[in-house]
């Protein structure tokens, strides 16, 4: 797993599989969830993150993984 943070966008982006990435979706407000082509978690991406606070139900993210 990689975890990095972009001090410039203020998001901070979880790489769970090396797959590549066919799908996005907004799970809820800031968070985006990419999957690979089996419908699993690959990354995680988190918006704002100085400026909210994120409630992330990871069974529900990672229902699939």
């Amino acid at each position: 797993m990689t975890i990095k943070y972009d001090n410039e966008t203020d998001s901070i982006y979880m790489v769970l599989s090396s797959d590549a990435v066919m799908e996005s979706e907004e799970t809820s407000k800031d968070v985006i969830v990419d999957y690979n082509d089996k419908e699993e978690v690959v990354a995680i991406e988190i918006l704002n993150v100085k400026e909210n606070n994120h409630h992330i139900e990871l069974p529900l993210v990672l229902k699939s993984a």
